[in-house]
């Protein structure tokens, strides 16, 4: 049940909350629109531009969880939440640890 001014059961929402909810849902609806655009392009028949949209938008798509994580970061590090700023830069190195030793030569 939701109750006014994004309220749940009473459970309050945080600012942090909100922003990082944005992020979530702009880079989804980014990623969307550009592989929406990429695969009429492509069923159309216009195999230049479509394989590029393509994969900007899976790109995005793979980056929002990412760039989530830096604004995390960037957030708890302003508010001086060092507990959670720690264990955000924690979590942001074992995704560049991953991305560096998964890419496979």
């Amino acid at each position: 049940m939701v109750v006014g001014n994004d309220q749940e059961a009473g459970a309050e929402v945080h600012p942090i909350e909100l922003v990082l909810a944005r992020l979530l849902r702009l880079g989804s609806l980014i990623a969307a629109a550009l592989l929406t655009v990429g695969i009429a392009l492509m069923t159309m028949g216009m195999t230049v531009l479509a394989p590029k949209l393509i994969t900007a938008g899976l790109l995005v798509l793979l980056g929002t969880p990412v760039m989530r994580v830096v604004a995390a970061s960037i957030i708890f590090t302003k508010e001086r939440d060092w507990h959670f700023a720690f264990f955000s830069i924690v979590v942001l190195c074992a995704m560049a640890a991953g991305i560096y030793f998964g890419k496979g030569d």
